[in-house]
Formats: structure tokens, sequence, C-alpha cells
């Protein structure tokens, strides 16, 4: 059964698994000053789990979590695992393993929001065990429940998962079915699932000749990724990122291109005009957007700009 955890803040609580029958605690909190926040370790992990939040304050400590997805709706937020930070926005998404111990510290004068799925132990492992058998192996034996180990690290926004997250936001504060929320709960764990498989196929393109190698190489590319994702609207520098991952530039730059696609300068570009873009359609001059966004001249943003989306800024702000 869930339960609701007593906090300085104001909540809304939606649904509990008696009220439904089924095993889902829906939670929204809202700002209401300062909180900090201390799951309920019998409960996170026993459920299927959204917590909504929006708050200005806001702080969690060292808290051993089920397996969990966190994104950001407004605003970014800084997770810390062990000793490094990782700053999640709109653009990007994180995934923590089960009792994965975790911080997170919001201190901001805007209202900063989250959506956050917590998985029951077990449920997202028995659907990768289904998806990874024959349909008669699964009528003969008992599904696996063993843990699985997902990559913990910023991802870079997943149009399939957002759509299914936001899809289980919605219904699960408008009174639907049980059997609604079953199928978006389903519908997260296998985009999650669907995420590492890709994942697999990024590693497998580093080079290296053991599965270790590549793996701990893999990782230390990501953390890179996690810097430039933070640090990208600066002056960020190849050798930066090549440090935050541990890796000389060579290597990095030569890894980084490997697995994901891309130069880490075409990755900065990008996700600052993603940014831009947002900006522009929230009515910000393009000359204001230029300089939020970290690009040193209004002739080199245009151009660029209109190279990703094909129009320049100002056309595309008179449009919206």
């Amino acid at each position: 059964m869930g339960r609701l955890i007593s906090l300085p803040v104001t909540f809304s609580f939606v649904r509990t698994a008696e009220q439904s029958n089924k095993p889902y605690t829906f939670c929204k909190m809202a700002e209401a000053g300062m909180s900090r926040w201390i799951p309920e370790r019998p409960n996170l992990g026993s459920t299927n789990t959204l917590l909504v939040a929006r708050s200005r304050i806001h702080s969690v400590r060292e808290f051993p979590g089920p397996l969990s997805i966190k994104t950001v709706l407004e605003g970014r937020v800084a997770w810390r695992i062990g000793r490094r930070e990782v700053w999640i926005d709109d653009s990007s998404f994180l995934v923590l393993n089960n009792r994965e111990l975790y911080s997170m510290q919001i201190d901001s004068p805007e209202p900063v929001a989250t959506c956050c799925v917590f998985f029951e132990h077990g449920f997202v492992e028995t659907i990768g065990a289904d998806l990874s058998r024959p349909v008669n192996a699964r009528l003969d034996q008992e599904p696996s429940k063993a843990p699985l180990t997902f990559l913990s690290c910023l991802h870079p926004r997943n149009p399939e998962l957002s759509a299914s997250i936001a899809a289980l936001r919605e219904k699960g504060f408008d009174g639907s079915l049980a059997i609604v929320l079953d199928e978006c709960f389903l519908h997260v764990a296998h985009q999650l699932l669907l995420q590492y498989k890709e994942i697999d196929r990024q590693m497998s393109r580093i080079p290296a000749v053991r599965a270790a190698t590549r793996k701990e190489l893999f990782s230390r590319v990501a953390r890179g990724r996690e810097f430039l994702h933070a640090e990208g609207f600066g002056p960020v520098r190849l050798a930066q990122a090549a440090s935050a991952a541990c890796l000389s530039p060579f290597h990095f730059h030569r890894s980084f291109l490997r697995a994901f696609g891309k130069t880490p300068s075409r990755y900065v570009t990008e996700l600052r005009l993603a940014k831009a873009a947002q900006l522009l359609q929230r009515g910000a001059s393009v000359t204001e957007t230029c300089l939020l966004v970290g690009f040193e001249s209004l002739g080199s943003f245009s151009a660029s700009f209109r190279k990703h989306f094909g129009v320049p800024p100002s056309v595309f702000r008179a449009l919206i």
C-alpha cells in the first residue's frame, strides 16, 4: 500500500494501492517554502511510484532508492552520484540503479519542477526477461527478476521515453482506470529497456577489444558528455571535457565520435540550438537568445540556426 509522507510542503495524494487495488503511488509536491524529502524506504520499490514536485528549495540526502528515472520539467537539477554531479534539464534524463546512493539539492530563485518514476523491485527485470525469450520459453519458465544494471549517467532526451512518461503523468492524476496505468508503467519500462539496447549498440562501437574495456571507455566518454551538457552554454573547451572523462583529448574525441556519431563540438552546438529554439518560442529576442546560449557573435548564431532549422532565428520567432 502506498503511503503519504508528511512534509512541510503541499501534497496532493491522488491514488494509493489500497484505493486502486494496483501497486501504484502517485504524489504531487507543490511549492510551499523549504522542504527536505526523506523517502520512506519500505514504500519506494514496493510499488511503482510517480513523484511530481515543484519547489525553489528542496533536498534529498544519500538515499538508496529503487531503479528510477529522473526528469526535469522546469529549470535544471544536479543529482550527486558518488563524487560527481549530473545536471539534468528538460533536454536530458538520468537513470539510477536499485540502491544506488544519490543526493539532490534545489536552491533556486525560480521554481524547479521534477518528474521521477520509481519502479517496483523486479518490474523492469521481468519485462526485460520476457523481451529476451521466445513465447514458448516464457510459458515453461518463471520470469526472472534478477537485478539489471543500467549505466547511471546523463542521457539526451529520448522522444519515445519522454512521451511515455508524459502519458503516465497525465493519466496518473486524472482518475484513469487502473488498467490504463498498468499499460502506462509497462510502456515506460519497455522504452527504458529499448534505450539501453541502443546504449549497447553505442558501446559496441567503442574502439576496444575487450568488452570490459569498451564499457569503461564508454562510461568515461559519458562523463565527458555530462560535463559538456552542464557547461555547454559557456566557453567550454575539448580539454576540459576530456579531463572530466579522464582521457586525453585525442582519445576522448575519437571515442565520443564513435559512440554517439557526432563530435563533441557538434553535440554542444545542437544543445545550444535546441535551447535557443525554446527561448525564441518563449518570446526572447534573437540577440538575447544568442548571448544566453553561448554563441560569440550574432552572425555565427544566425548561420548555425538556419543550417539546423532551415530558417533564420528572426523568421523562426515570427512564425511562433
